[in-house]
């Protein structure tokens, strides 16, 4: 198959790191990223994905602060977009293909904009 209409996670995890070769994130950006992979692919690949803050810092063994800021450095670079609902609720995270996949959720997020 050709590179542009191959799909799916493994292309999604090869795009990321030929992304971060001339884009760098950080290293907590990286971990956080990789993590939401892990959950959408837990979750089928359905979103959003509902997740709160003091979850992903015991996940990632980072502090909430370390955290919130991968998570505005991967929104800020496209790589996620997310919604918080206010309050102590969990916010809803998005990941971006890279590859032009769409996921289950993701047509719903971008009817939003």
């Amino acid at each position: 198959m050709a590179r542009g209409k191959t799909k799916g996670w493994i292309m999604e995890l090869k795009e990321f790191y030929i992304t971060h070769n001339s884009d760098r994130i950080s290293p907590n950006a990286q971990a956080m990223w990789h993590y939401l992979m892990y959950r959408a692919n837990q979750n089928w690949w359905h979103y959003p994905l509902c997740l709160n803050v003091p979850e992903m810092a015991f996940a990632l063994k980072m502090s909430s602060a370390s955290v919130k800021r991968a998570r505005d450095e991967l929104t800020k670079k496209g790589y996620i977009r997310w919604e918080s609902p206010g309050g102590a609720r969990a916010a809803r995270y998005y990941i971006m293909s890279r590859t032009g996949s769409k996921y289950a959720g993701q047509e719903e997020q971008e009817q939003k904009e």
